[in-house]
């Protein structure tokens, strides 16, 4: 039956491609073709030519392309994004709609033409099959595909015998008639067609099936396996692999002890891993992987799985896969690649392993190592780092195995000149400690020295990359193992990384300082006294001059200050400011900054103790220097004595001691708040950080109350006193900030009292001016939330007689108060809402027509805010509201506009609120009331428009249909008007419209827009250009030019015109964005202090940075090398030297001292590199030449002259590309991005209909992309040579590519005028007379008028320069 079915399918292949065509007629001139004898009815001839444009012609149409066949054939015109274009326009969506779903059914796949099953695929469509097991090839079937058809004829059959027995097809009817053919199958394609479908089904079948009939799928499998063993066909034993693998995964781990013929199996699945081929030994490697995990489906090398607890069991297969491992390793040779295979293996299966396999496998890698491959080691670093970084359970590798492991590996170490091995050494280590400290922190921290010992002297290093590699490891090793650390441990990790900054290590102090900058952080709060030295050290770096790294000692003590705290930093380090100076060298000063920006949670009584007389001391010194015209002293102390103040905030960030110590510094800071202006900002900001951090202490909360009045009265004098300038005007403002936070922790009585006074004083109009009365009325305005509903009523009563004021200041602060205790959530504010709102919503209608513009805003969000807080239907209170926010929408604020939105949407969700069971008709009724205003002056028509339009886009989603339609009908009528407003908002209506709808619905009023668009007046037009031609350009990308201009009558010229102009410019942008699609990354040149946000690599990209470019670089370096085509030429002619060269530059390096190196002692590996050791001067001398190279960008000649080549111009020229694609993105018309941006989100018929096609690859789109690229492409073709390909102009070589002019070139004469020397020369007729005098005439005139217009150019440069 399969074999019918291929047959079968071969046969309707043939009749599709060549049914439809004519016979093949001869060319004009030429003989006819003729068949051969006995071949004229072959189905296979021997010239296909022509059939081969027929098939790919046809399935064309099959797939649904639209563009044209490899003979060059225009691009259909009825395609599916033609066919939901029409149906939009005939205004059928559904049509539209049921062909969106068709396409989105089965993958999102289009058939057109073949069947009138569209849902279906070919595939389905062929073999019947509705399991979604087999969707990856019924999906992905390709036609070209031998294997994909062998795949689909067997498919057919077996659903065919499925449903001929009445079976439901599920997973398991399917899993057993595949295992039933592959007994019977006979072909190697047919076998390995069906071992594919297995492996697409077996993981849908349910575990219990395969558990139950174990015995049978394995052993049927296996002979499978067995009896192909030796085929060539990889996919077959792939396939077997993946099918073995699954049913070994689901058997349960007692299964394995009841039945050794499983463990037998899966030993049979272990010897793949060493197989030659490489897929098969993945795959092997894979299965081998998933069994041990006990049903995981990491791959090796992939990602890791979660860490395993300690409850976690052994599954019986992972003691088998070590064993098999150990058993390979130890019968191969050294040289061996299963080693290797071996080695790779363990990465993946050593985490699943039990421990005294676990203990095996770790000591055999750690023998491997001392073999010196540097291939050997990186794999053996690799093996270990993927133990320890899957975070294993005591079950695999036990704490105290851990500990012996990482002390066993430091006798392995490599040299730390030796990148690739040194850095895995690192990674491992690192990922060892981490491992230990999650188990055992105890344990982990006995081995914190010696690796802060070892991995310290990788900082000696040449290699930048081992010395950030260290400290990265030094890093995260500190972070999770210093907590908790004794002070013994402590200290001596504190003094071998402090050796860090020593001389010998200055080229690694930026490494070196961030590492202690962790370190501090860590450590800092347990045993401050520890880091005293390392601090006074580092203090001292950056005293000197010829260090810089301010940035690096800054972020290290900032992190000590952080972490100990102000006090043990400066014992540590003392200020050294003491008032009584003689000099002005404050050395120390740097500190202040510093605590400044990291002080926090510290003790509010150091300041007090230390900071607060020290700044008397310099006020005092500071006035002393001026009373004795010592201006430079005067300015320091006094400088001195602001930064000394600007610690405050930071002192009362979290302060731990506010109860104890407020009390002593309240008078102080009170007394400097009054009489001190230029301390005011650092005073209030502490207030405010003070009261912050009280809010949930209740201790300290009542603390900060006490002093409440004491402050609060200084604080409302300050708000109500004019200022003097802008400084004293931003010093109100945040007296107004404080006020407000400090009022969340004040007494309740005393803000009551505070209220009546300032009522009192509000209500006294003698002697009080009107910045007072403003400055009042503003402090009421904070104490409103915090009194109650008698006092808010007495305020309300005074305020509401300002409504009507003509003072609109005042009026505008009447307003404010309002809108305060509207939108107070307090239950004084709600109990007061309710007694009084109708008198309030009676008052706000009544004063709209004495309303200033600058109370607008105000007024607006008061009205929002009651609408938000009625529960009962008031339709009447809210159809009031509708005229004023209509109106507003064209108010001068801004403010005033936005609310104004606001408040239409607010009405209107107000309504829908009221009456939720009939949202459409309320949208009936709302729109009606805008649209009235459709037959007022133009201001309101204005404003109607620009409502009916935020009202459109807000509720686009439920309006309904008819609605729709009116709304459209009357806003176009409105385009034609005469005034050039209403016309530019009745775009603006058209412009949201076709913007926030759907296509389908919009594409059905498009001939309605585009006629109005067409029938505007003329005026209207030329002032609506703009907005006319963004409008023009979105309809034009969302619909097509081709229908958008079919709806414009042919009379109109202009915007026919325009239309063909937009088409051009948006095929340009297009072109433009695929031309340029590409950028050019930018580059951060300040790797200064890049340790701090460095991250840390994976073990596959440290050995994949494990290159052999080091090898030959000090060969690079002596050779020259030279760029360019003739450095190309050398490096291609001497290619088997340069290979030779580094297999023998590639053996291994011994570094020896005084004394002879012992190759029998553990610290021999550390003396052993594989690269060729570089000193540290040679090292930073190739430093300094690639930071020379770097930082010069242009090339000089020997007398002075820049040296621009034409690489440097390519170069630069990506970033004048890049900034013209910037440009070219922004659109025109003040909205919406350029065609390729807009080409992205706007909504089109193409791009429903390319969403949901199934890319299907063809012959003829591989033709016409090949055609594409060679046409695009620049010829490659240079002059040069001799004969025809001599160059034409002697010269022209010298042309400039940018100016006019010549430009000199490297290795070539000046670019003067030359003569050319030829044989012509020799001829005496040629060279004789007049001829021979005007070459040399001509050179002179050419030469004077150059040096003419050179100095006339100098004279002109002299008179702009003076």
């Amino acid at each position: 039956l399969i074999h019918f079915y291929k047959r079968l399918f071969d046969v309707t292949l043939n009749l599709i491609i060549t049914m439809g065509k004519n016979r093949v007629r001869p060319a004009k001139g030429g003989k006819p073709a003729r068949w051969a004898k006995g071949q004229s009815s072959s189905s296979n001839p021997t010239k296909n030519r022509h059939r081969t444009k027929a098939k790919s012609t046809y399935f064309q149409y099959l797939t649904g392309e639209e563009t044209g066949g490899a003979d060059g054939l225009g691009s259909g015109k009825l395609t599916a994004a033609a066919l939901m274009r029409h149906d939009a326009l005939q205004g059928d969506t559904d049509a539209m709609q049921t062909s969106l779903d068709r396409m989105s059914i089965r993958d999102e796949t289009l058939t057109l033409g073949m069947t009138n099953k569209t849902f279906d695929t070919f595939a389905s469509d062929w073999t019947q099959c509705t399991n979604i097991a087999f969707d990856k090839l019924l999906k992905k079937f390709q036609l070209k595909n031998a294997h994909h058809k062998e795949m689909l004829a067997v498919l057919a059959a077996v659903t065919e015998i499925i449903k001929e027995q009445g079976g439901a097809e599920t997973e398991t009817e399917y899993f057993a008639a595949l295992m039933s053919t592959l007994e019977v199958s006979e072909t190697i394609e047919n076998l390995s067609a069906i071992v594919r479908l297995l492996s697409l089904v077996i993981r849908k079948v349910p575990k219990e099936v395969l558990i139950n009939r174990s015995s049978q799928v394995l052993q049927l499998l296996l002979e499978t396996l067995s009896k192909h063993a030796d085929s060539q066909n990889v996919s077959l034993i792939r396939g077997l692999l993946g099918c073995l693998s699954h049913a070994l995964r689901v058997q349960p781990p007692a299964a394995w002890a009841a039945h050794p013929e499983i463990a037998n199996v899966y030993q049979c699945v272990l010897t793949y891993t060493t197989h030659t081929k490489p897929k098969i030994r993945k795959a092997g490697q894979h299965a081998t992987v998933a069994v041990a995990r006990g049903g995981g489906d990491t791959p090796t090398g992939g990602e890791a799985t979660p860490p395993s607890t300690s409850t976690t069991p052994v599954h019986p297969a992972a003691s088998q896969a070590g064993q098999h491992c150990l058993n390979v390793i130890k019968n191969a040779g050294p040289g061996e690649n299963s080693v290797l295979y071996m080695m790779v293996l363990l990465r993946a299966l050593l985490p699943t392993l039990p421990k005294n396999i676990t203990k095996l496998c770790c000591e055999t890698i750690l023998k491997l190592l001392t073999l010196g491959t540097k291939i050997i080691i990186s794999t053996g670093f690799s093996s270990l780092y993927g133990l320890f970084s899957e975070r294993p359970g005591v079950n695999t590798l036990p704490a105290e195995l851990n500990g012996q492991l990482i002390s066993a590996l430091y006798d392995y170490k490599p040299n730390i000149s030796d990148t690739g091995p040194i850095v895995a050494w690192l990674a491992v280590q690192q990922e060892g400690l981490l491992n230990l400290s999650q188990q055992n922190l105890q344990l982990a921290q006995s081995h914190l020295h010696r690796f802060c010992s070892e991995a310290a002297t990788c900082w000696a290093s040449p290699k930048p990359e081992v010395v950030k590699a260290a400290g990265l490891a030094l890093r995260a090793v500190l972070t999770e193992a210093s907590k908790s650390i004794g002070r013994d441990t402590c200290a001596k990790v504190i003094e071998e990384l402090s050796a860090g900054l020593k001389y010998q290590y200055h080229t690694a102090w930026s490494t070196v300082l961030a590492v202690l900058g962790t370190l501090v952080s860590t450590v800092g709060s347990q045993h401050p006294q520890l880091l005293y030295p390392v601090l006074q050290n580092i203090a001292d770096l950056r005293g000197n001059d010829n260090v810089k790294l301010e940035k690096e000692v800054d972020f290290v003590v900032g992190k000590a200050v952080a972490s100990m705290g102000p006090r043990q930093v400066l014992e540590a380090v003392p200020l050294n400011i003491t008032g009584d100076e003689k000099d002005y060298e404050f050395k120390r000063s740097w500190l202040i900054p510093v605590m400044r920006d990291h002080i926090s949670r510290t003790d509010l009584a150091f300041f007090l103790e230390y900071f607060l007389p020290l700044a008397a001391k310099c006020l005092d010194r500071s006035k002393y220097a001026a009373s004795q015209g010592d201006n430079i002293g005067h300015k320091t102390y006094q400088v001195l004595t602001y930064q000394i103040w600007s610690l405050l905030p930071g002192f009362c960030t979290e302060p731990t001691d506010i109860s104890t110590s407020f009390k002593n510094i309240a008078k102080i800071l009170g007394t400097q708040l009054s009489s001190r202006k230029e301390i005011r900002l650092d005073i209030m900001t502490g207030l405010r950080h003070l009261v912050t951090s009280s809010l949930e202490v209740p201790a300290d909360k009542a603390e900060l109350a006490r002093f409440a009045k004491n402050f609060l009265p200084i604080l409302f004098n300050l708000y109500t006193t004019k200022p003097g300038g802008s400084e004293e005007a931003g010093q109100r403002l945040a007296a107004l900030e404080t006020i407000k936070l400090y009022l969340k922790v004040s007494d309740s009585a005393m803000i009551a009292s505070m209220f009546d006074k300032a009522m009192e004083k509000g209500a006294s109009e003698g002697g009080s001016d009107e910045f007072t009365k403003e400055a009042i009325l503003d402090l009421l305005r904070c104490l409103l939330v915090h009194v109650d509903a008698p006092r808010i009523l007495t305020l309300y009563k005074n305020a509401i007689t300002n409504l009507t004021s003509k003072d609109h200041k005042e009026q505008k602060k009447t307003y404010k108060i309002l809108d305060e205790i509207c939108k107070c959530d307090t239950e004084a504010a709600k109990q007061f809402l309710h007694q009084n709102l109708s008198e309030l919503q009676s008052s706000l209608l009544t004063s709209l027509s004495k309303t200033s513009p600058s109370s607008q805003y105000p007024r607006l969000k008061c009205l929002i805010s009651i609408l938000a807080k009625l529960q009962e239907p008031q339709p009447e209170f809210a159809s009031a509201c509708l005229p004023e926010a209509v109106l507003c929408i064209k108010a001068a604020n801004k403010k005033a506009r936005e609310s104004a939105f606001l408040l239409l949407i607010s009405v209107a969700e107000a309504m829908m609120r009221w009456n939720p069971d009939e949202p459409e008709q309320v949208l009936r009724d709302f729109a009606c009331k805008v649209m009235a205003g459709f037959k007022d002056t133009p201001t309101v028509i204005q404003c109607s428009i620009l409502a009916i339009c935020k009202l459109y886009y807000q509720f686009k989603d439920i309006i309904p249909q008819d609605l729709t339609e009116q709304i459209l009908k009357n806003v176009l009528l409105l385009m034609s008007s005469g005034t050039r407003d209403i016309s530019s908002s009745a775009l603006s209506f058209i412009k949201v419209f076709i913007t926030s709808t759907p296509l389908g619905v919009s594409t059905q009023f498009l001939p309605d827009i585009m006629k109005g668009i067409t029938e505007m007046p003329e005026d209207g037009k030329r002032h609506s250009r703009v907005k006319t031609k963004f409008l023009l350009d979105r309809l034009t990308r969302k619909f097509g030019h081709d229908l958008v201009a079919s709806l414009v009558p042919k009379a109109d010229v202009t915007t026919h015109k325009r239309l063909r102009n937009i088409r051009k410019e948006i095929s340009r942008k297009n072109r433009q964005n695929e031309d340029g699609a590409g950028g050019n990354a930018g580059s951060d040149d300040d790797e200064m202090f890049a340790m701090a946000k460095s991250r840390q690599k994976t073990m596959d990209e440290l050995l994949a940075d494990s290159s052999d470019d080091e090898l030959d670089y000090d060969d690079g370096e002596d050779g020259g090398g030279g760029g360019g085509k003739a450095g190309s030429r050398r490096g291609a002619a001497a290619g088997s030297a340069n290979t030779a060269a580094k297999k023998s530059a590639s053996g291994t390096f011994i570094q020896e001292g005084d004394d002879i190196l012992d190759l029998l002692s553990s610290q021999a590996a550390s003396k052993i590199s594989t690269v060729r050791p570089v000193t540290a001067a040679a090292a930073e001398a190739k430093q300094q030449k690639r930071k020379a190279k770097k930082k010069e960008e242009f090339k000089m000649s020997s007398d002075g002259r820049l040296i621009i080549t034409e690489d440097m111009d390519d170069g630069d020229g990506g970033d004048d590309t890049d900034d013209d694609h910037q440009v070219g993105g922004q659109g025109d018309g003040g909205g919406g991005g350029g065609a390729g941006a807009g080409s992205e989100e706007e909504e089109t018929f193409e791009s429903l209909v390319a969403t949901k096609k199934r890319k299907i690859g063809s012959e003829t789109a591989s033709v016409r992309s090949r055609m594409s690229t060679t046409s695009k492409g620049e010829s490659m073709y240079k002059p040069g040579g001799s004969g025809i390909h001599r160059p034409l102009a002697p010269g022209s070589e010298y042309k400039s590519k940018k100016s006019r002019g010549d430009v000199k070139l490297k290795g070539r004469p000046d670019p003067y005028a030359y003569i050319p020397m030829s044989h012509k020369s020799l001829n005496k007729r040629k060279s004789a007379g007049a001829q021979k005098k005007s070459v040399f005439k001509n050179l002179v005139k050419a030469a004077k008028r150059g040096a003419a217009k050179g100095a006339k150019y100098k004279a002109k440069d002299a008179k702009k320069k003076m």
